[in-house]
């Protein structure tokens, strides 16, 4: 694996006037070859102003579009800060999936740090019928009567049923799992399909999950696992179902110590993984792996972004949170043996998203 190119997607292009802080990006590919990347812009990481920006590349992801607005609703009563990410049906229309925070004023973090209550969240879902020329104002909708942390794209299946995996988003000592939630009238409608993991004592979160079909009905799911009730990191894990993500193996630990992954389908039982190692040694390492017999064997790595003073507090899940600086990379298979990697992270002091095309 090599890197052939290293890309800016979005930075702030007047630092010293404004500040826009670009996070948590997400890219689909449309059938006229062009991407479309969602990503969130507001004033700092956790601010109550964060809004959902497109852009687009004609290039293969060597240049990108000005980022614009997704829609143009204005939160007079309630604010809300939101993400979301893209997802290219079969019939060629776009949803973007994702979250948003109620947020009751400009001042009220995210994140109570004595109480650990996080502020009341909705999941959302925007439609596009134009290849992403334009969106509805993201709605809310219903799964079970539960906030859910979607973070990741949605995949469609073979079948036309569109899933997700999320976990419940809440940050107590127990009560976790991770669902796999599903429409099958092209995102309308959405129901709990399966739970893909809880721990015995429902300690161990799902952060960050991502799934992906590996070939007819075969769903492979990673998540960032951690440990509520010791209050750390455990490594990486994957969950393996061959029904559509209605039932799943048991959990494969990776021995991978990474927080925020993903993952990608190449073909037969090989996948490409990435991880954030946001604890020394720090890095975001892309893994070609097999995934044969339940097991996670490791065929080649590649430590893509290294840098001093990256790692988090993980004294307690609230402190990492607020502590991030790179985080939720994506995958994407280009031309030519190319992949798109794209993540974000801070550098000069600004939040900006990166990209490189790595060789593989």
């Amino acid at each position: 694996m090599k890197i052939l190119e290293e890309i800016i997607l979005f930075q702030n292009p007047n630092p010293l006037l404004v500040s826009k802080q670009g996070i948590f990006p997400g890219i689909s590919k449309l059938p006229n070859n062009e991407l479309i990347a969602l990503f969130t812009i507001g004033q700092a990481f956790d601010s109550a102003d964060q809004r959902t920006y497109t852009s687009r590349s004609s290039d293969n992801a060597r240049t990108w579009s000005i980022p614009k607005l997704l829609h143009n609703h204005n939160y007079e009563l309630i604010k809300e800060s939101e993400t979301l990410k893209p997802l290219l049906l079969k019939n060629n229309d776009l949803i973007a999936v994702g979250y948003a925070f109620i947020r009751p004023d400009d001042l009220t973090p995210i994140v109570n740090s004595d109480t650990f209550e996080i502020l009341p969240l909705h999941n959302k879902i925007s439609f596009s019928s134009d290849l992403g020329k334009n969106w509805s104002v993201p709605k809310n909708f219903n799964v079970n009567n539960t906030s859910l942390e979607i973070s990741g794209p949605c995949i469609q299946l073979n079948s036309g049923r569109i899933i997700g995996a999320a976990p419940p988003f809440h940050l107590k000592k127990k009560e976790h799992s991770g669902w796999i939630i599903y429409s099958d009238d092209g995102g309308q409608n959405w129901n709990k399909l399966s739970e893909f993991y809880s721990s015995s004592d429902g300690s161990i979160s799902t952060w960050e999950c991502r799934l992906c079909e590996a070939g007819k009905n075969k769903i492979v799911v990673i998540f960032w696992a951690y440990d509520n009730k010791n209050k750390k990191n455990l490594s990486n894990h994957i969950v393996i179902s061959e029904d559509g993500g209605q039932t799943f193996n048991n959990a494969i630990d990776t021995n991978i110590r990474g927080q925020a992954s993903n993952l990608l389908w190449y073909k037969e039982n090989i996948l490409f993984t990435i991880h954030c190692h946001r604890e020394e040694p720090t890095g975001l390492i892309l893994r070609k792996v097999d995934i044969s017999n339940n097991k996670f064997n490791v065929l080649e790595e590649f430590n893509l972004f290294s840098k001093e003073n990256i790692s988090s507090d993980s004294s307690n899940i609230s402190k990492q949170f607020g502590s991030l600086k790179f985080g939720q990379p994506s995958l994407l298979l280009l031309k030519n043996n190319e992949l798109l990697v794209c993540f974000w992270c801070i550098e000069e002091n600004q939040h900006i998203i990166k990209s490189f095309i790595v060789n593989i």
